[in-house]
């Protein structure tokens, strides 16, 4: 499935009128049912959409029952996106109601009563170099300037990057690719391109993943959340430099 589709504009630069093509990004409809009644409906670009959807699922753990990746069935057409998940077990919205939230994300995670317990230590030269290679990467953004991205590393390199039109879809494709692919959690970072908000921190702390890190700010709510459960929050990073919010005990100085 592409991401981009290429559309005529005018460009309009030193008082004069240009038509050009230009590469925008696609954002589609992707309708989630299990056993054929419809549970959710996401708005989000249409790439890794099985690793969306498990990491979805997963994260906001509103399946009750035996299922697996294997039983998820994609349809695509030109107007939307149909994934028909086969449970054998039943839904639990807990009763909590499915709205909307920015890019049409939703989070049914509740309070986390364990801390993040991981003694992960990186050095700063190493942050640096790999959200260098994070942001190297992350080639949707640099075509179209609105597709975020998130991607999970070890201290070694950057495993991989998911990308989508949501930020929050994007980190739910990252956790989604590494539970397909049995990769532990554990001594791992999250690298996302966007603010650091609540959402993100609780999808993060979810998976005991022990640090996330941003070009951008985190909120309150996600620094109170951070400090609580043990996720050490890094934002601000750009060059040399940087910001630790809370739970800085697992960065340090030397190499």
């Amino acid at each position: 499935m592409n991401p981009l589709i290429n559309k005529k504009i005018i460009k309009y630069q030193s008082d004069i009128f240009e038509q050009i093509e230009d590469v925008i990004a696609i954002e589609k409809k992707i309708k989630i049912y299990v056993n054929n009644e419809e549970i959710v409906s996401l708005s989000a670009s249409p790439i890794y959409i099985k690793e969306l959807i498990v990491g979805f699922l997963m994260t906001e753990g509103i399946l009750k029952g035996e299922w697996c990746p294997e039983k998820i069935f994609i349809y695509d057409n030109e107007k939307e996106i149909n994934a028909k998940v086969i449970l054998e077990g039943f839904v639990s919205l807990e009763g909590k109601t499915i709205t909307s939230g920015c890019m049409a994300s939703f989070s049914f995670i509740k309070d986390l009563k364990t801390k993040i317990k991981d003694d992960i230590s990186l050095d700063m030269n190493t942050l640096f170099n790999l959200f260098k290679e994070f942001q190297l990467k992350s080639n949707l953004y640099k075509i179209t300037g609105c597709i975020h991205a998130a991607a999970i590393a070890d201290e070694k390199k950057i495993l991989f990057i998911g990308e989508d039109i949501g930020r929050h879809n994007a980190v739910d494709k990252v956790i989604g690719w590494a539970l397909m692919n049995k990769i532990p959690f554990q001594g791992k970072i999250m690298f996302v391109s966007g603010r650091i908000s609540s959402e993100m921190v609780l999808k993060t702390a979810k998976w005991r993943i022990p640090i996330i890190v941003s070009r951008t700010a985190p909120t309150s709510l996600a620094i109170d959340i951070g400090e609580e459960v043990g996720l050490t929050i890094i934002g601000f990073l750009r060059g040399n430099r940087c910001n630790i919010y809370c739970h800085g005990e697992r960065i340090s100085d030397k190499k």
